[in-house]
């Protein structure tokens, strides 16, 4: 089935770029069948840059896969320049997980496929990158989404509710799901409050709030096992973000659970680190591994925040009882070698 586009702005130029030769072939027929003509063709990621620069073309479609410069890297260099900030960029891949997810909304992805997709899948997504998704539908929802926002402001509980509702006969929408959880909780709905909560993140499976709110209200529950859980998902994806403050702050909020959760200490080590924060950092691993002193990756860490500090000779016996536990840790080797030919070392994130 063809689906038809109506073009009202001109045509678009529009970038295929795809190490799998029949799939790019595929894709531009898929193109010219929508009355999209003006197709450019890469095979491997260093050809797509160069047609970036050469042509600016207002769409780019591109494989994850592609062997020399996979898409997102392509993304994290032409997103640096201005005059291609407003570049439509549709991307597929044969892995799709959370952590590519978040990597793909950083560098302005605007529409994802997991290989392999269909026809119409791909060709629904070149609509919505054409049109946009400014429909009357989804100007209706954002006038109902401000006006729940309003009624919430003002403790109008009951009317937002309602607000809510009609936004969700519209479309599924994770903030819609997310107010409705948090003016349920609000009223002590908790159990309502947390199937909201989770429809949240069942659309949104990157909302960290939404997560928070969950740990909040188990805890509250006295579910600690659970509260545990949300809490440290909500943190990683607030760490994954580089959120480093919001992270922080729920991360003391599992400790007030779980004082002796390892890996709790450890990130908050990765966050004092990055911070700058050392001595915080140090004494946050040294707990750790007073909880779990067989944990390689707790010495790992702990010796890049000696490093940082200065202290080579500390690093070093850090790293040595890190391979002592696991000897066939290679970062851990690797730092260690560079450590002793005296590099002068980047420890990075």
């Amino acid at each position: 089935m063809e689906i038809a586009l109506d073009l009202k702005t001109g045509q678009p130029t529009i970038l295929i770029a795809d190490t799998d030769i029949d799939r790019l072939d595929k894709n531009a027929t898929l193109l010219q069948e929508m009355g999209l003509f003006n197709i450019l063709h890469a095979e491997s990621g260093s050809e797509a840059m160069a047609m970036i620069k050469n042509f600016s073309p207002n769409i780019l479609i591109l494989s994850q896969e592609l062997p020399d410069i996979p898409g997102l890297s392509i993304l994290s260099l032409i997103r640096q320049k201005e005059a291609v900030l407003k570049t439509t960029v549709i991307l597929y891949s044969e892995s799709v997980n959370n952590k590519f997810l978040v990597r793909a909304g950083r560098f302005g992805v605007d529409n994802i496929l997991k290989s392999p997709y269909t026809d119409e899948e791909f060709q629904k997504k070149i609509v919505d990158s054409v049109h946009g998704p400014q429909d009357d539908q989804i100007i209706q929802a954002e006038r109902l989404a401000d006006k729940c926002h309003e009624q919430m402001d003002k403790g109008q509980y009951e009317e937002a509710l309602q607000t809510c509702n009609e936004i969700l006969v519209i479309h599924d929408n994770a903030e819609v799901f997310y107010n409705l959880g948090y003016i349920l909780s609000v009223r002590g709905k908790f159990e309502e409050a947390l199937s909201y909560f989770k429809k949240a993140t069942r659309v949104n499976s990157q909302y960290a709030k939404a997560y928070k709110q969950m740990g909040l209200i188990y805890q509250k529950l006295g579910r600690l096992d659970e509260a545990q859980s949300s809490l440290e998902r909500a943190a990683d994806l607030h760490l994954t973000l580089k959120e480093e403050n919001e992270a922080e702050e729920i991360l003391n909020t599992v400790l007030t659970l779980r004082p002796d959760t390892t890996n709790v200490y450890n990130s908050l080590g990765i966050i004092y680190r990055r911070q700058g924060r050392l001595d915080e950092a140090l004494a946050a691993y040294e707990k750790a591994l007073k909880v779990h002193a067989q944990d390689e990756n707790i010495y790992f860490n702990l010796s890049r925040v000696h490093l940082e500090r200065g202290e080579r000779s500390q690093a070093q016996e850090a790293l040595r009882k890190a391979l002592a536990i696991n000897s066939g840790f290679v970062a851990a080797q690797d730092l260690l070698r560079a450590t002793e030919i005296g590099f002068k070392l980047q420890t990075g994130d």
